[in-house]
């Protein structure tokens, strides 16, 4: 079990980094916390994580294109998520979703069209869902996975 603090704020634990819903933490030059935290309204959901991984992948990814991501949805609880699987919102919502687990985020670049920002994206990330207006990228390599929302 490893843990330390980086700039003596953010807490990484077994590869992940860990915090509380509504602390705005950086993760390093260009990500905080908030931007990955849960967005449901549960006042349960408190503890907060995201990979390690797919903070460095987004940051090389960020470093390419030369410009901000915007992160629209980063962790999410199992109760939001499930409140995701029974809206209806999407067909493609997964049983056991890697934004559960703190490997996925759905991004957007503003500078780049979505059709641009894809080749960047596949550069870092072998899994990437594609809607209108985000890219769905998560830390799955065991195939190229492709699909559409």
């Amino acid at each position: 079990l490893t843990t330390y603090y980086m700039n003596n704020e953010i807490k990484i634990e077994n590869s992940y980094y860990i915090w509380n819903k509504g602390e705005n933490l950086w993760m390093n030059n260009w990500f905080k916390t908030k931007e990955f935290e849960c967005k449901c309204t549960n006042k349960e959901c408190i503890d907060q994580r995201i990979a390690v991984e797919l903070i460095d992948r987004l940051t090389k990814m960020r470093l390419e294109v030369n410009s901000p991501i915007r992160i629209n949805s980063g962790f999410r609880c199992f109760k939001h998520q499930e409140a995701i699987r029974n809206s209806g919102v999407s067909t493609v919502v997964a049983k056991k979703s890697t934004h559960e687990l703190g490997h996925a985020a759905d991004i957007s670049v503003s500078s780049l069209i979505v059709p641009v920002t894809i080749p960047f994206a596949e550069k870092h990330f072998k899994s990437i869902g594609v809607a209108n207006n985000f890219l769905h990228v998560d830390l799955r390599d065991d195939k190229v996975r492709r699909w559409k929302y």
